[in-house]
């Protein structure tokens, strides 16, 4: 969410928008975007916005959606029914970043106005395939599925193992993990993994690697895997997509209809149908730099800020024009 917040923030400076962090006594503020739920200070900025006639718009980020309510849902039912509800129903507008996402709102929220925009591009990177793979030592003939991603149950690591666990592989296969998470977990995973060790293939764990640095991963892989429960965006399967690398992901992240034509594989969030999925990409082989080239253009067309941002403006002017602030 930080990367996306970032690439929106600086979107509409460019735009001229001016953009600072929360309101307060010294900066006038015409309109507050929150991103995300779950925060109390959320709701502490909210009544300041109300008190001063500041009109906002909510971006819930996929934690009103089918998976993540069932998480922690003894934790999070009371507090939305006693808190968050009272600030979604206050809010000019939920902005959705899928139009399924914005559907799912519109059902919880039904006297509630609804509208969606996907997220951008999260920097400047392009395909450098070959250098990508150099830099990190890994030889022209692997073939390297990668996961990069938060490491936890949602994301369906343990789908993409046991898939490969039960499955024939390349000999030149070999797995990167890039990310952290819970230690329990993680320690589980590894733990399946060392236990499955003769029928997995090699496997790196190689920790968290955020930032500018992370774009080498997405540039030399073969495959980006993210097998999620559950994803309003999935924002790394843009990043993955941007620099041409194709994606393995679910039914359940807005990408089926983007991604399937060519551009990807999508699997059920299920053991068998994520291993079905991988043995397609196997068959098909490693995309060729023209396809690469091709993924990427279609990213940078579709989800560049510059086209992006202005969507952005007007939605934010309407809303002013609609509260006459």
């Amino acid at each position: 969410m930080d990367a996306a917040i970032q690439g929106l923030s600086a979107a509409l400076k460019s735009h001229g928008v001016g953009v600072f962090d929360e309101p307060s006594a010294d900066q006038e503020a015409h309109l507050v975007h929150f991103h995300g739920l779950w925060q109390r200070q959320h709701l502490a900025i909210a009544e300041d916005c109300r008190r001063r006639g500041i009109p906002y718009l909510v971006s819930p980020h996929g934690m009103l959606e089918p998976w993540a309510w069932r998480h922690k849902w003894w934790k999070k039912w009371p507090y939305f029914q006693l808190f968050e509800k009272r600030h979604l129903a206050r809010a000019g507008a939920l902005l959705a970043t899928a139009p399924a996402e914005a559907q799912r709102l519109r059902t919880m929220l039904p006297q509630q106005r609804v509208e969606s925009l996907p997220l951008g591009l999260s920097g400047d990177a392009r395909p450098a395939y070959g250098p990508a793979r150099v830099e990190l030592g890994w030889a022209p003939e692997e073939l390297v599925l990668l996961f990069l991603s938060r490491i936890h149950v949602k994301k369906g690591l343990d789908l993409l193992l046991r898939a490969l666990a039960g499955m024939k592989w390349p000999a030149v296969l070999r797995l990167v993990i890039v990310g952290d998470g819970d230690p329990v977990y993680v320690e589980s995973l590894k733990r399946f993994a060392a236990d499955h060790a003769a029928r997995l293939p090699r496997i790196d764990w190689v920790g968290p690697v955020w930032g500018d640095a992370r774009w080498k991963y997405f540039q030399g892989a073969d495959l980006f895997c993210l097998p999620t429960h559950s994803e309003n965006f999935g924002l790394a399967v843009l990043e993955a997509c941007q620099v041409g690398t194709p994606v393995l992901t679910t039914i359940d992240t807005p990408w089926k209809s983007e991604l399937e034509i060519g551009r990807g594989y999508i699997a059920a969030p299920t053991v068998k149908s994520v291993a079905q999925q991988v043995a397609r990409f196997f068959a098909g082989g490693r995309h060729s730099a023209i396809q690469r080239q091709a993924l990427s253009g279609w990213a940078w067309e579709r989800f560049a800020w510059p086209g992006l941002a202005p969507q952005y403006v007007a939605l934010y002017q309407n809303l002013l024009s609609r509260t006459g602030a």
